[in-house]
C-alpha cells in the first residue's frame, strides 16, 4: 500500500501547496476565501444534485424514487442559493455552526452533570458561549470561521508536504523501509 501511495507521492506535494496557498489566501483575503468556500461547496452540491437526478431518471433508486427525485432537487436548490445568494450563504452557515454549538454544549452540560465532570461542564459552557457570540455578532463569527478554516488549511498542508517528502524517499529508494515514518 505504501509503494502505490509513494508512487503518487507528487501528488500529496501539490495538495499540501494548494491547501498552504488556500489558508494563507483566507487570512490575506478573508473574502475571497470565503467565496472560494462558498464555490466549492456550490459545486459538490451541483454535481451531487445532478448525479441524484440521474439516478432517479435512470430508475435505479427502486421504490424510495420519489425521494431520491427530492434529494437531487434539494442539493441543486441549495447550490443556486449558495451562487445567488452568497452573503445570505455565509450568515447562514454561521448560524448553522452557532446553533450546533448551543446544542453540543447544552447536551455536554447535562452529561457534566450526569457524571460530575467538571472538564465536560467547561466544554460545554464554551460551546455554548461561542454558539452564542456567533449569533451576537455574525460577521466577526464569520471571518473567525474563515480564518479556522484556513490554520486548518495551512496545518494540512504542512503535513501533505511532509508526508509527501517520505513518500517520495521510498519511490526512490525501492530497498528503503516500507513504512513511512
Amino acid at each position: 500500500m505504501v509503494r502505490m501511495l509513494a508512487r503518487g507521492w507528487w501528488l500529496f506535494l501539490l495538495r499540501g501547496v494548494a491547501a498552504i496557498l488556500f489558508g494563507v489566501l483566507a487570512f490575506l483575503a478573508p473574502g475571497l476565501g470565503l467565496a472560494v468556500i462558498l464555490g466549492f461547496l456550490a459545486a459538490w452540491m451541483a454535481v451531487e444534485g445532478v448525479a441524484t437526478l440521474y439516478q432517479a431518471a435512470k430508475g435505479t433508486s427502486g421504490r424510495h424514487g420519489f425521494w431520491v427525485w427530492v434529494d437531487g432537487i434539494v442539493s441543486l436548490a441549495a447550490a443556486a442559493f449558495l451562487l445567488f445568494s452568497p452573503v445570505a450563504s455565509a450568515f447562514a452557515l454561521v448560524l448553522v455552526v452557532a446553533v450546533w454549538g448551543i446544542v453540543i454544549g447544552v447536551m455536554r452540560l447535562v452529561m457534566a452533570f450526569r457524571m460530575g465532570s467538571l472538564w465536560m461542564g467547561l466544554l460545554g459552557a464554551v460551546s455554548i458561549l461561542i454558539g452564542a457570540w456567533l449569533i451576537a455578532a455574525p460577521g466577526p463569527g464569520l471571518l473567525a470561521l474563515i480564518w479556522l478554516v484556513g490554520l486548518q488549511a495551512i496545518m494540512m498542508g504542512v503535513l501533505l508536504i511532509g508526508f509527501g517528502w517520505r513518500l517520495r524517499r521510498i519511490h526512490n529508494d525501492p530497498h528503503g523501509p516500507a513504512v513511512p515514518a
